[in-house]
């Protein structure tokens, strides 16, 4: 059976007609998280479930006993139920065997979901196809990726008037930008947030005094504040950071993230090419927000700006990763050089 999309998974569950293996994989957590326990709602019949539900988190757990487990018979119910979390199935070539050799026979009365969440397979990796293939021979492959930025936005709206709150779609963009795409963690926010409207609109001040914002936001907030020369901002942001305990290589990759994205921005224009052509070849799908910001601040930039703008940091990078230097105060220096190459300013 080929691998399926998110619509055809949802059409099968409401359905009922159900395979016998699941895969669940791809980058937005949240949906496989949401689809695993949607199956599980669908199938087990909740007053046998403690004999037809079999729950492995994958770290813990042999294949051997995952699979004597998917091997048993149901009791008083049309199906046996495993669910299977983050088994590093990649790690051994023998696991992989069994995995075929399992799903190449696998009962008709057994449900089999395979999902991650904590850890991320390579999809592209040879042993991962393999896996791939013995999935689609028994069932169903879903690959469940993020969803672009508008299809988040009217997730939230919609989810906002469910919650009695009011929320418009801008609004619900503002949001994301702030707190990050990461559904789960938006989803949490918005319940913090309808909460607070108490049946209200979500405004952007409710969302500044109330929503957490991600690293990634903050780290928005110091590009603008260095590009615009404004140092004292710029530290109090890395302040912020350190005192949040943030990783200093963390913050650094976060910084390094922004600065590609305004080189990529830069060089599109340079070349004719428009937002959209960008969003497209890098796949920016769900993070539309990253390429505005960098729209914006690379505005006054020139490419050899951005150029000796990266090349600092990936010397900041080499720094923190072979000196016992002080890691905050290389991070100060970085910020201090990269305000002056924005104003022109060369140093030695």
């Amino acid at each position: 059976m080929p691998k399926i999309n998110e619509s055809e998974l949802k059409k099968e569950i409401k359905s009922g007609d159900f395979k016998n293996a699941y895969l669940l994989y791809g980058e937005e957590s949240y949906l496989k998280e949401y689809y695993a326990s949607e199956l599980k709602n669908k199938i087990v019949d909740k007053t046998f479930e403690a004999f037809n539900f079999h729950y492995f988190d994958g770290k813990d757990t042999e294949l051997d006993d995952i699979l004597k487990d998917a091997q048993m018979l149901p009791m008083m119910s049309e199906y046996n139920f495993v669910m299977v979390k983050d088994y590093p199935i990649e790690k051994s070539a023998n696991d992989i065997k069994l995995l075929e050799e399992y799903l190449k026979d696998a009962p008709d009365t057994t449900v089999f979901v395979f999902w991650f969440d904590a850890i991320e397979p390579d999809v592209k990796s040879a042993k991962f196809k393999k896996v791939i293939k013995a999935f689609e021979k028994a069932g169903d492959c879903v690959e469940l990726q993020k969803r672009s930025e508008n299809d988040v936005a009217k997730l939230l709206v919609s989810g906002a008037k469910k919650r009695g709150a009011v929320l418009s779609n801008d609004t619900a963009k503002y949001l994301i930008s702030i707190s990050g795409n990461d559904m789960k963690i938006l989803l949490n926010e918005l319940d913090k947030l309808s909460y607070y409207a108490k049946g209200g609109e979500i405004t952007k001040e409710i969302i500044d005094n109330m929503a957490t914002k991600c690293l990634q936001a903050r780290i928005y907030d110091l590009s603008k504040y260095v590009v615009a020369g404004k140092s004292g901002l710029a530290y109090d942001v890395l302040n912020v950071l350190f005192e949040m305990k943030e990783e200093p290589i963390i913050i650094l990759s976060a910084i390094s993230g922004v600065y590609v994205d305004m080189y990529r921005v830069k060089c599109a224009k340079s070349a004719g090419f428009g937002f959209d052509d960008v969003a497209k070849y890098y796949n920016y799908r769900g993070r539309e927000f990253a390429l505005r910001n960098a729209t914006r601040d690379c505005a006054n930039l020139s490419l050899e700006q951005l150029r000796t703008s990266l090349d600092e940091i990936s010397k900041t990078d080499v720094k923190l990763k072979s000196t016992a230097v002080d890691k905050k105060l290389l991070l100060e220096e970085l910020i201090i050089k990269l305000i002056l190459t924005a104003r022109g300013v060369k140093y030695a």
